[in-house]
């Protein structure tokens, strides 16, 4: 919880990346090799990758939102097309 919560600094997503990464764990512990290291050593680059994740996705969103909120640069096409025509005429 703690590396989670310093990547994210939001305690609610904290708590949700936490508990995904926990049924991670518990789906995937057939994939544990103790042999290879700690639980720890295999749990926390899964919650740092999740965490990581997040914060991309959170920061994508973020910016699809302002990309679409943004105003058209220029003129609106039909104002464009009357303004040619009228200079062609």
């Amino acid at each position: 919880m703690g590396l989670v919560h310093r990547v994210l600094r939001d305690p609610a997503q904290s708590e949700e990346v936490v508990r995904d990464v926990l049924l991670e764990v518990w789906r995937t512990s057939g994939r544990f090799e103790p042999r290879r290291g700690s639980a720890m050593t295999w749990i926390m680059p899964l919650a740092h990758r999740r965490a990581v994740d997040r914060v991309r996705s959170s920061q994508s969103g973020a910016d699809r939102e302002r990309s679409g909120a943004a105003e058209p640069r220029g003129l609106p096409f039909d104002e464009v097309t009357d303004q040619a025509e009228t200079h062609m005429e």
